[in-house]
């Protein structure tokens, strides 16, 4: 039986040329997010709730080395709290940030879990998204913060999330 090794150098050059083609088409890839926004108490959907996505990627040397914005999508829940997010397709994005807010709810996100700004240790998004009705007496200066750290200083200097930035316009007066 004659097997291919990759000592032949036409076997080496197929082979890199398979793997190039396979890196550049997954590279130019975008995917679709679709979810549900439900109540975490009651387990009804939440219609209106505003989806921000973010994307992003590293640059720059050591030392010297930078994010840059790839694009930002958002989408709005239907009645029955489902979304469709359309995603950005690009070369090495290093990060899928993902942003959930209604008034009256606890904004959710794929990166950040409030109150106390901890990390997430899974940053991937499921398919249910449970928001918890904000807390009576609730800090709202903190709730603004969180939000905005969630979804990057970058982007709203940007212009990018008009619904976003209009779903949390009634918070930011209650400061």
């Amino acid at each position: 039986m004659n097997t291919v090794r990759l000592t032949h150098p036409w076997a080496r050059r197929v082979a890199r040329e398979c793997l190039f083609l396979t890196l550049l088409v997954m590279a130019g890839c975008a995917t679709t997010l679709r979810g549900q926004v439900l109540d975490a108490q009651t387990g009804q959907p939440i219609a209106g709730a505003v989806v921000l996505g973010v994307w992003s990627k590293g640059g720059g040397l050591p030392g010297l080395s930078h994010t840059e914005l790839v694009g930002v999508r958002e989408a709005e829940t239907d009645a029955a709290g489902r979304f469709t997010l359309d995603g950005v397709s690009g070369l090495l994005l290093d990060e899928q940030s993902i942003t959930v807010y209604k008034f009256g709810y606890v904004g959710w996100s794929n990166q950040l879990i409030f109150p106390g700004f901890k990390s997430r240790s899974d940053p991937r998004i499921p398919s249910e998204i449970r928001l918890e009705p904000f807390p009576p007496g609730g800090n709202h200066r903190d709730h603004i913060m969180f939000i905005q750290s969630a979804t990057s200083s970058t982007v709203s200097s940007r212009g990018d999330r008009g619904r976003f930035d209009d779903a949390i316009r009634r918070e930011s007066k209650m400061r």
